[in-house]
């Protein structure tokens, strides 16, 4: 009879836990569709990845439950999980992940206006260098030989590789490659190669993609970054050689010398000009929140 009590009383308090443990983790959506205003975001659940000022970012929204993530993958599961309502990205990353998955969309904020309060270093991307590199000043000339007309078009493009990366791409890239012998040696970056428009990972050299020096194995980097890189190296007479890093091992690699420079869709913020030299901007953009429907 004590059996059978104990086994009662062991079936009922288990059913309990699951009900609470399934109750812990039930969470109501918000649906962010009709979101036009920062302000409009209070009550929702958003995400950002660690260490970036999209995280920092979304201080600036009061009454949400925030949650960080390492990378951009963990993001968009999490928000197609429902675990969270929407992330913060930026435009580009918007364009790229909605355009691949008709589920999810974005709110397209402004900065300044109805969406973040941010400097345009806050939200441009730059190229890294140890603290007192001379290269720095020499990138920046390049990048300011560049239009905002042609980088918004190579972006475009980009968009528009990365939907099917191992296919050619029918037209030429607005941004052109100069021929180079490399006799200036070698330029290396670093990237994540993981975070798409920016830099992504792909098995062959379709469009001009650049080998992945630390991979171990057959893989390329291509995106934005990587062509810009190119751009860049090329300019310099140099070759191009693309390192991938996680996203918190990127400013250690380039203050340890084992790479020259970091091009990683990387704002230059102040906490992080602290550890390392950043060139002009390269590209510019709005924040934005990417949901779910």
């Amino acid at each position: 009879m004590k059996r059978i009590v104990t086994s009662i009383l062991t079936v009922a308090l288990s059913l309990t836990l699951l009900s609470s443990l399934a109750s812990c983790g039930s969470r109501e959506k918000i649906d962010l569709s009709g979101v036009q205003n920062i302000s409009e975001l209070s009550g929702a659940t958003l995400g950002a990845q660690t260490g970036t000022f999209h995280l920092t970012a979304l201080d600036q929204v009061d009454g949400i439950t925030k949650k960080d993530y390492p990378d951009f993958t963990d993001l968009l599961n999490a928000v197609k999980s429902g675990a969270i309502d929407g992330y913060v990205a930026e435009e580009p990353t918007a364009y790229d992940v909605c355009a691949k998955d008709d589920t999810l969309a974005f709110i397209p904020l402004k900065n300044n206006d109805t969406g973040f309060t941010a400097t345009d270093e806050e939200t441009g991307i730059a190229v890294a260098f140890k603290k007192g590199s001379d290269m720095t000043a020499q990138v920046s000339e390049i990048i300011s030989s560049v239009s905002r007309e042609t980088r918004e078009e190579l972006m475009r493009q980009v968009v528009e590789i990365n939907a099917s990366p191992d296919t050619e791409y029918a037209s030429d890239l607005v941004l052109t490659i100069p021929e180079t012998d490399g006799s200036n040696g070698t330029l290396k970056v670093a990237m994540e190669c993981a975070y798409a428009p920016y830099n992504w990972t792909q098995t062959t050299d379709a469009n001009g993609a650049v080998p992945i020096a630390n991979a171990g194995s057959a893989l390329y980097a291509n995106g934005y970054d990587v062509i810009f890189a190119k751009y860049i190296a090329a300019t310099l007479g140099m070759n191009l050689e693309v390192y991938s890093y996680e996203w918190d091992s990127l400013i250690a690699a380039v203050q340890s010398g084992a790479v020259d420079a970091i091009a990683a869709g990387m704002s230059p913020t102040a906490e992080r000009a602290e550890q390392v030299d950043f060139t002009d901007c390269y590209y510019n953009s709005n924040l934005v929140i990417i949901y779910k429907k």
